[in-house]
């Protein structure tokens, strides 16, 4: 049980995960994102989940809430959120938008063929 609790942390803006061997399979094909500079910000326009492959950030939200980030935890930033990164150690991501997911491409079609 230890596993699924390891680095929970859940807010209105992110849920962040230590990434199991299944969520490891899953972001074969993510795009990668590198990271050195030590601080910016960033508006999040799309809900996006991003695996870090090395090293460790600090995002902090505009409402004042944080979540701490390093090698080996799944991070799920939600549509709307705003928050300025600080990078303690360059950063390696693997990320994905939500509404790219395959899952959601091949729903969309399903629902299509059901209506012809």
């Amino acid at each position: 049980m230890t596993r699924l609790t390891e680095r929970l942390l859940d807010s209105t803006h992110f849920k962040r995960r230590k990434a199991t061997k299944d969520t490891k399979r899953k972001i074969d094909g993510w795009e990668i994102w590198e990271c050195a500079d030590p601080a910016f910000s960033y508006d999040y326009d799309r809900t996006v989940t991003m695996y870090v492959h090395k090293g460790a950030a600090v995002l902090t939200f505009a409402d004042g809430e944080a979540v701490d980030i390093q090698a080996g935890d799944t991070l799920t930033v939600q549509a709307g959120a705003i928050a300025s990164w600080v990078i303690s150690e360059p950063i390696c991501n693997s990320y994905m938008y939500h509404d790219t997911f395959m899952s959601a491409t091949k729903r969309a079609e399903q629902v299509r063929w059901q209506d012809r």
